[in-house]
């Protein structure tokens, strides 16, 4: 072979290899070039009242319920006795809440003053009545921006043949000083659904 042909083919393939450098870098680039771009999204609000009182970051509510003793012939007014019924209102708001949620709803006598015949019977939302079983809790599902959803949660003294206190400890309860007020707590526990 002549020089000539040597030189030619030697300039012949490296323009092919700089031809294919720069078509493999000018196509790869195209994979490796970043773009850059902001992503904004509202944020779901989970501003739950009860009873008017804003939920967030609190672990108990400064408001106090106020149960309705319902009046007895026999019973002096506004005192529970075994037999007695009354009931307590919540108010849940979820208005200012973006997400749907389950809300748990549990009542229970306090530890201190152990009114063992304390029970919830039912509850009503709107038209609808749920009866309940001793133990049971309050389980609703609430959907987004619902608005106010009242609850009245009706309770009773036990007195049925049921009950934990026979007659002797009813009155052993009653006549007990330390139980003047009957404590009872009002447990509700707010899960949001995915």
């Amino acid at each position: 072979m002549k020089k000539k042909d040597i030189r030619f083919i030697i300039i012949f393939l490296a323009i092919l290899i700089f031809a294919g450098v720069y078509l493999f870098q000018t196509s790869y680039a195209k994979y490796r070039r970043q773009i850059k771009s902001d992503f904004s999204a509202t944020i779901a609000s989970w501003n739950i009242k009860v009873n008017n009182e804003m939920i967030n970051n609190k672990t108990e509510l400064t408001n106090t319920i106020t149960p309705v003793i319902n009046n007895s012939t026999y019973v002096k007014q506004g005192t529970i006795a075994p037999g007695t019924t009354g009931y307590f209102d919540l108010t849940i708001d979820a208005t200012l809440v973006d997400v749907d949620f389950t809300y748990t709803i549990d009542v229970e006598p306090d530890v201190d003053t152990p009114l063992l015949d304390f029970i919830i019977t039912s509850y009503t939302i709107g038209a609808t009545t749920v009866y309940l079983q001793p133990g049971d809790s309050i389980i609703e599902d609430l959907v987004k921006n619902t608005g106010t959803t009242s609850l009245r949660i009706n309770f009773a003294w036990d007195d049925s043949a049921t009950n934990q206190m026979d007659n002797e400890a009813d009155t052993e309860y009653a006549i007990d000083t330390n139980h003047t007020n009957t404590d009872v707590t009002v447990s509700i526990n707010f899960i949001q659904k995915r």
